[in-house]
């Protein structure tokens, strides 16, 4: 009840939020992935996306027409099974579940989706990511379910699939690096607007954040400013699409 009452505040918070634009420019940053330079890969300790086993994190995501309470949960367990240019590595798997919440009173009305996610660092500290498995639940009008699509789907070293860069090691203003690409099903992008900005949520008010522009070739339009905290992760996210969509982390369980 806690946190329903933490999400009820948040989301009573942030509906009358506006978001502002940004300018950026800058260059790209590739890496070829090499396994051999993944000798501890479950161990991400990178300051912007810690992903300890243990980690627990609930986000509220508000827009005018509709509110979902989303919970990550980083896994003790491991993916072990790629193929490809990827047989060998071993990815710590992430459990991320979304709900519809009716109300926008922090409940968790309707199950959306429930996606494991793999990650791995590198040994200069880069957050790769390598696929998901995702399903996605449907419904008609009355709320009943109709049935269950895993569309969204991927993994780097099946079908042409290839893993991206989530993180950097040390980012720069300006940076700009492709984070997934599956054609036609994952492409996502992202630029690194700025580092060492204040950002202040529900939780707190927090320094040394850094700020990423992030979009995909398979939603034109559709724009995300993130906000990634040293220690935290993800505590802010504004997206423009038409509408304005704030999702704000609420509650953060530390391992």
């Amino acid at each position: 009840m806690r946190t329903q009452a933490r999400l009820a505040a948040v989301i009573a918070g942030i509906l009358g939020l506006l978001a502002a634009r940004v300018a950026y420019s800058g260059g790209r940053v590739e890496y070829a992935f090499d396994l051999a330079n993944f000798t501890t890969p479950l161990l991400i300790d990178n300051a912007y996306l810690p992903l300890l086993p243990g980690l627990r994190v609930v986000v509220a995501e508000v827009s005018v027409d509709e509110c979902i309470v989303d919970e990550t949960q980083v896994t003790g367990d491991s993916k072990d099974d790629f193929t490809g240019a990827y047989a060998g590595l071993s990815a710590r798997v992430v459990s991320d579940r979304a709900w519809l919440d009716a109300d926008c009173d922090g409940g968790r009305d309707r199950l959306l989706e429930d996606t494991f996610d793999w990650y791995a660092q590198d040994d200069d500290g880069n957050v790769w990511y390598v696929g998901e498995a995702t399903t996605a639940f449907e419904y008609d009008d009355a709320g009943n379910p109709t049935g269950t699509s895993t569309e969204g789907s991927w993994e780097a070293g099946r079908d042409g699939a290839i893993a991206g860069l989530i993180m950097l090691a040390e980012p720069a203003a300006g940076d700009f690096y492709q984070q997934e690409f599956s054609a036609g099903v994952a492409e996502d992008a992202a630029k690194v607007v700025g580092v060492g900005r204040n950002v202040t949520t529900g939780l707190g008010t927090f320094a040394d954040c850094l700020v990423t522009k992030e979009w995909s070739s398979l939603s034109p339009g559709a724009i995300e400013h993130k906000y990634y905290c040293p220690d935290l992760g993800l505590v802010l996210v504004r997206e423009f699409h038409g509408k304005t969509t704030i999702a704000e982390t609420v509650d953060i369980d530390m391992p």
